[in-house]
């Protein structure tokens, strides 16, 4: 008998959902099979089968969360009778279930997983017998096809589902064809009486009351953001730099190498090579000592449907620009796809977070434990300044703030990073050469 566990995907990992089961009890399974899907954290995997045999009871069923060594199922060998079931990793009596995101969409419309060894009549049998409504006669439906049904007017008994057991998903809807808009009747009001005056139209979307369950991503960001902005004494430093040679340099490694290359991506080498001059600021806070990291390794914060996530750009110092900027697309991709492993978003010394690219002009970030820093980068735009003559001039101006664990970085020493920081933006050569 080989017992299946919740698996530990990195140090600060405590327990896990089970999204969804490939296999079912009495399912035969070999080595290296996936069994079922996992949700950390950070990301989403598949949990496979270290030996062959029939898969026993499931000890948590799909939404439940375990802790890390929880007891999922047992690989039974032939003869072999399950002790799962006295063994529960959790017993809750209604399985949570999502309910929110295109992403758990695409996986339902992707279907469960099928033993390849079963023959089409088999495999079409629970497809065959699934029903396509919820308990109390509603179609069985995601949030996200819901809300847009709600948004065209169409009624969902109208519409054929293509997702697991009948689910309409959102292409469903989008494919269905809205009413045909009719006038109700108004009822005349009296001469006497006043013409209430009718809220003008809007296209914004209906509203709906929801209630989402805490994804395991959520969860560990709620956590990390109290030990961050409760025990570490924050203070915020902020800079307005000179960008304009910095998007004239970018623009013309564009025009040389056809490389995608962003103004965060020059930022990252930036802050690498100021680091290296700042070693309190690139290091970390103990219970007994600080550590001054000999490495610099850039977290650069990723929005993802779930939360924040920070990929990590190990030895920046010692990577070119296009070299950062292919590494962070890469990153982003897989962390928005929840694909991450663990030594890819772990042990960052230094962390960026860039809202520019939504037009916010200054804002301050919380700290990443354990980090000492953390840098909050704001939009590059033209802006009217006087010059040293003067005179009014246009220039391209962006403001950073820095967000600094007052235990390992002073005033002093935040603004002589900043200070140096400023060095390799406005003079963008250093960069490059």
């Amino acid at each position: 008998m080989a017992e299946l566990i919740m698996p530990k995907m990195g140090d600060a990992m405590t327990e896990g959902k089970v999204v969804r089961w490939y296999k079912q009890p009495g399912d035969a399974v070999k080595k290296g099979e996936a069994v079922a899907e996992i949700e950390t954290d950070k990301v989403n995997l598949d949990l496979e089968a270290e030996s062959d045999g029939t898969l026993g009871a499931h000890a948590a069923k799909e939404g439940d969360m375990v802790p890390v060594g929880g007891l999922l199922a047992n690989i039974l060998a032939p003869g072999e009778e399950d002790a799962a079931p006295s063994r529960r990793a959790t017993d809750k009596k209604d399985s949570v279930k999502h309910t929110t995101g295109e992403y758990h969409e695409a996986i339902e419309q992707k279907g469960p997983r099928r033993d390849r060894s079963a023959s089409p009549e088999t495999a079409a049998a629970p497809e065959a017998a699934a029903e396509s409504t919820e308990a109390g006669g509603r179609r069985r439906s995601s949030p996200l096809a819901r809300r847009i049904a709600a948004d065209m007017g169409v009624s969902l008994d109208s519409v054929q589902g293509s997702g697991p057991h009948g689910r309409i998903v959102a292409a469903d809807v989008k494919g269905a064809k809205p009413p045909a808009a009719t006038a109700p009747a108004e009822a005349e009001a009296p001469k006497s009486a006043p013409v209430a005056m009718k809220a003008p139209t809007t296209n914004a979307p209906a509203l709906e009351t929801k209630i989402i369950p805490l994804s395991a991503m959520r969860r560990t960001i709620a956590k990390r953001l109290a030990e961050s902005t409760g025990p570490i004494p924050h203070f915020y430093l902020t800079a307005d730099y000179d960008v304009t040679n910095l998007i004239s340099t970018r623009q013309q490694l564009l025009d040389i190498t056809g490389a995608k290359l962003s103004l965060n991506d020059f930022i990252i080498r930036a802050v690498a090579l100021a680091l290296r001059h700042h070693p309190n600021v690139n290091s970390s806070w103990g219970d007994d000592a600080i550590t001054q990291h000999g490495e610099v390794h850039v977290g650069v914060a990723v929005a993802t449907q779930d939360g924040l996530i920070t990929p990590v750009i190990r030895n920046a110092d010692q990577k070119s620009v296009v070299d950062i900027a292919t590494e962070v697309r890469l990153l982003a991709d897989k962390a928005k796809n929840r694909k991450l492993k663990p030594d890819e978003y772990q042990h960052s010394t230094f962390t960026i977070s860039n809202l520019g690219a939504w037009g916010i002009e200054e804002f301050t970030a919380i700290i990443n434990p354990p980090n000492a820093a953390i840098l909050a980068i704001g939009t590059a735009e033209p802006r009217a300044i006087v010059d040293a003559n003067r005179q009014v001039i246009v220039r391209d101006r962006m403001k950073v703030t820095m967000s600094c664990d007052h235990r390992l970085v002073d005033g002093a020493i935040g603004a002589e990073f900043l200070k140096t920081l400023r060095q390799y933006i406005e003079q963008p050569l250093r960069l490059v050469v």
